[in-house]
């Protein structure tokens, strides 16, 4: 089975607690991850809806859901061949939930010939600097910034290429979604840290930006 994006090895951990001394480091953390597969054959769902009870056929919508709780993850079936998986928390988790998937399927009958094609097509991530972050004039400094407070409290920032957008709070967490490849993400997130530094909207404004020491820690 084969995964479309070269990734790096992360870990995750969320409840690792952050000490004092990592003022400027960033921690990061996966959210979600959205793929698309194709198993390449016409799939019949009537004989997975026959063969398990835990396959359920929502009103009004053309696939299956598929619940998963180890790995965590939610999987929409549909006839022609195509499957969505989200809901899953790492990136080397999907490989299992689609071999156990394909388990399923060959069980009831069906006949998986092709091995199965695994893209990534969304990656979200929690983040979090760790210092304050001026919302106001972030706004003023960011091209493409829109920043309403009466609508909603974060700073919406959406960088062209690569194509992500960056929620950005005031308390120094954001959120980041729209890349398909951890270490995009990575360059990304650190990329915003030193603009945001540069611009002096980040934590303290005093320190210059060649003694920020900014690294980011592998929390996934």
């Amino acid at each position: 089975m084969s995964i479309n994006k070269n990734n790096s090895k992360l870990k995750k951990n969320s409840d690792i607690a952050v000490p004092r001394e990592v003022k400027n480091k960033v921690t990061l953390r996966i959210e979600n991850v959205v793929a698309s597969v194709k198993v390449g054959t016409f799939i019949d769902l009537n004989k997975l809806l026959e063969k398990y009870k835990d396959i359920e056929k929502k009103e009004n919508f053309p696939g299956l859901v598929v619940k998963m709780k180890n790995p965590k993850a939610t999987i929409l079936i549909f006839s022609s061949g195509k499957m969505v998986a989200t809901g899953v928390r790492l990136v080397k988790h999907l490989p299992i939930v689609v071999e156990k998937v394909v388990k399923k399927m060959e069980n009831a009958g069906i006949e998986i010939e092709m091995e199965p094609e695994v893209k990534i097509e969304n990656i979200v991530v929690r983040g979090d600097f760790h210092q304050t972050i001026n919302l106001d004039l972030t706004s003023l400094s960011l091209t493409r910034a829109i920043y309403e407070p009466e609508v909603f409290p974060g700073l919406i920032y959406k960088i062209p290429d690569p194509k992500i957008c960056f929620l950005i709070f005031s308390s120094g967490r954001i959120i980041c979604t729209g890349a398909s490849d951890e270490n995009v993400i990575r360059s990304s997130v650190k990329k915003l840290a030193l603009d945001l530094k540069r611009q002096g909207v980040l934590g303290n404004t005093k320190k210059k930006v060649g003694q920020l020491d900014l690294d980011l820690l592998d929390l996934f």
